[in-house]
């Protein structure tokens, strides 16, 4: 067997094992457990995305963001200037 015919046929079996995973096993589990059942209502109930990276519509997440940029604004300029004086 050819390697490009090997690595075709390992490609093809990675991706029936992730389909298998995320579309057969892993709705099997969220059914047998009560906490994911919950969690699962929780967003449905929120109209919440799971696979969102970042709220922005949350106070609480822009303001965490503004406060983590302005701190590393004025490390930086901090260092700049520990930089410039030696």
């Amino acid at each position: 067997m050819s390697p490009v015919v090997r690595n075709l046929l390992k490609m093809g079996g990675w991706a029936v094992a992730l389909w298998f995973f995320f579309a057969v096993l892993t709705p099997r589990l969220v059914a047998l457990s009560p906490a994911w059942q919950r969690y699962d209502a929780t967003q449905e109930q929120y109209d919440l995305d799971s696979g969102a990276l970042y709220y922005s519509n949350v106070p609480a997440t822009q303001q965490a963001e503004e406060a983590v940029r302005r701190a590393v604004r004025e490390g930086m300029q901090q260092r700049r200037m520990r930089a410039v004086e030696h």
